[in-house]
């Protein structure tokens, strides 16, 4: 697979790595405020900061100190499952992640942001510590190529992927999740998540998935193991107003348990997608 910064566009990548560096929610739990040491109180102190265990065990009164943790971390959790070779024109699914991530991971490098990354199918295929460094940065995406290009043939769960999240005490990072999956995860999980972290759901399709029209596919195709005749224009119809509910409902359950969503496929101009969802968040 050709790598995709052999073709960057320099003025795109660096609108998009600016833009990135200011992109970044404080309002979830904690805000970025990290716990550092305890005080004692002083008058007009904030009385919700006060410490009641220390205060009962030495008979005075103290508070707890927070310090900002100014430094982003971002984690790609991103998905290398089975269907992400699909591809029903030149390019594939595939490609399409593999331009985003690699555009994502290196913005955020260009940000000196520590970075780390989960690949996932049915089950944590490879974890990378958050570090920063261009070391690091160059061994996650060389093992994202590789693992790309091997012959695995998994299914991918997004159940299974935030249910470890929340079991790490994932919390305070900009989280980037990849995937084309339809399963939503339990929304405890995402909520949680989304809650303690910046978390970003960037769905990657094929657009004859949303549409049944595709260069290299005609006739029956199987879809979530329906039989459908894509040539029947009544059917194709029915199954866009179904896929277009299908796709509203993901993404307003993203919405609205605290997440941010964006969807790509290989029809669109990657850079302008992500700078214009950027652009809107800021």
């Amino acid at each position: 697979m050709k790598h995709p910064f052999h073709l960057i566009d320099l003025v795109a990548f660096k609108k998009v790595s600016s833009l990135l560096s200011g992109n970044y929610k404080t309002s979830f739990h904690g805000s970025g405020i990290e716990f550092s040491n305890i005080r004692e109180y002083s008058l007009g102190d904030d009385t919700s900061d006060i410490d009641w265990k220390a205060s009962a065990r030495t008979g005075k009164t103290y508070i707890k100190k927070y310090e900002e943790d100014r430094e982003r971390k971002v984690l790609f959790v991103v998905d290398t499952g089975e269907s992400m070779r699909f591809g029903s024109s030149k390019k594939t699914k595939q490609e399409t992640l593999d331009e985003v991530f690699s555009l994502l991971l290196f913005s955020s490098a260009e940000n000196n942001d520590p970075n780390g990354a989960w690949f996932f199918t049915d089950t944590i295929e490879k974890t990378y510590k958050v570090e920063k460094g261009m070391e690091h940065l160059k061994k996650i995406h060389q093992d994202f190529d590789t693992i790309l290009s091997g012959d695995q043939r998994k299914e991918s769960s997004l159940l299974l992927v935030f249910e470890k999240l929340c079991e790490k005490r994932i919390k305070n990072h900009l989280i980037f999740v990849l995937s084309d999956s339809m399963e939503f995860p339990k929304e405890q999980y995402f909520r949680s998540i989304a809650e303690q972290n910046d978390c970003i759901f960037i769905h990657i399709f094929d657009t004859f998935e949303n549409t049944l029209i595709g260069d290299n596919i005609h006739g029956i195709i199987r879809e979530n193991d329906i039989f459908i005749d894509s040539l029947d224009e009544k059917k194709r119809e029915q199954y866009i107003t179904l896929r277009a509910k299908e796709l509203e409902d993901f993404r307003h359950k993203i919405i609205k348990l605290g997440g941010s969503y964006l969807a790509l496929d290989e029809s669109k101009n990657i850079y302008e997608g992500l700078y214009l969802f950027f652009k809107k968040r800021q």
